[in-house]
C-alpha cells in the first residue's frame, strides 16, 4: 500500500512539473509565435551558411545543423534559453560551448557572443597551425 502512495506521489509531481512546464511554454515562446518566431534573427543567422537547415522544431526547441555545426535553442523554462554549439573542425576537433539567457535578452547581443566564441576559436586554431608549420619547416 505505502508502494502505491509514493507511485501516486511521484506521477503527481511528475505531471505538476510538466504542466507547468506546458504553461511557462505557452506564456513565454507560443504566444509570440512560437519558436522560429520569437527566435526569428537567431535563426536566420544561423542558417546563413547554404549547408545550414532546421532539422527539429518542437515547441521548446529547434535545431539547426550543418555539415561543421550544430547549434540548440532551448527554451528550457522560468523565463530562460540555452543555446548549445557542437562543431567540428577537420584537422583540429570539435569545440562546444553553452550559454544561457533570459528568454527577453537581445537575439544581436546572442549573435556577437557566437561570433565573438568562433572567431576566438578560429584564432587558436590558426595559431596551432602556424606553430606546426613553423615546427615542420626547422
Amino acid at each position: 500500500m505505502l508502494w502505491i502512495i509514493l507511485i501516486a506521489i511521484v506521477g503527481f509531481i511528475i505531471y505538476n512539473m510538466v504542466k507547468d512546464h506546458k504553461e511557462d511554454v505557452t506564456a513565454n515562446v507560443s504566444n509570440f509565435g512560437g519558436m522560429q518566431a520569437k527566435y526569428s534573427l537567431l535563426i536566420e543567422y544561423l542558417t546563413q551558411h547554404p549547408s545550414s537547415r532546421i532539422t527539429k522544431l518542437t515547441n521548446d526547441n529547434i535545431t539547426i545543423s550543418s555539415k561543421t555545426m550544430t547549434v540548440w535553442i532551448d527554451y528550457m523554462g522560468t523565463g530562460n534559453v540555452e543555446i548549445s554549439l557542437k562543431a567540428t573542425m577537420p584537422l583540429f576537433g570539435n569545440i562546444s560551448k553553452k550559454w544561457k539567457y533570459p528568454s527577453s535578452y537581445s537575439q544581436e547581443l546572442i549573435i556577437q557572443e557566437i561570433e565573438n566564441f568562433l572567431s576566438w576559436n578560429m584564432q587558436q586554431m590558426t595559431r596551432v597551425a602556424s606553430k606546426m608549420s613553423d615546427n615542420m619547416i626547422d
